[in-house]
């Protein structure tokens, strides 16, 4: 496969996932209420922390930030980065597949516990010195994401 048939295969792929998860997330919702998706949420952060502790990276700083997360996006998401320092990255999200069609399949808040939480969880277990916040986002309705990633210095 090329590289445009592959990433078309890999976006048809996500959108299986996301129904998958909105019609077995919703039935779950409605029977055992909103505290599912706080589990989620919790289980997505978790399990991305472990992974991102265990990966053998050269570095853990605000470039692999970018290098790992960032530019692997490809088309999943359209962003600029409005500033880049070695200790500050801002990224403004203006466009994200996982927010179209969660949003689509009218099921923002599943999608925002397990597409959103992952964000804190890489940044937990890429470097705890990594403070991400988040005010924004498309999967919430807003009009664009606010990424925001600050590096304390020791």
């Amino acid at each position: 496969m090329t590289g445009p048939k592959m990433q078309q295969f890999y976006t048809s792929m996500l959108k299986q996932e996301m129904n998958q998860r909105a019609v077995l997330f919703r039935k779950l919702v409605e029977a055992y209420g909103d505290k599912v998706l706080d589990i989620v949420e919790e289980n997505v952060i978790e399990q991305t922390v472990e992974k991102l502790q265990q990966a053998k990276l050269p570095d853990r700083d605000l470039n692999t930030v970018m290098e790992i997360l960032w530019n692997q996006m490809g088309d999943l998401a359209e962003f600029t980065v409005e500033e880049s320092t070695p200790e500050f990255l801002r990224i403004k999200v203006t466009r994200c597949l996982f927010a179209d069609e969660m949003r689509m399949l009218n099921a923002a808040g599943i999608g925002f516990a397990f597409y959103c939480s992952y964000d804190h969880g890489f940044c937990q277990g890429l470097n705890p010195d990594i403070r991400f916040t988040r005010t924004k986002t498309l999967m919430q309705g807003d009009d664009f994401c606010d990424h925001t990633y600050e590096l304390k210095t020791r």
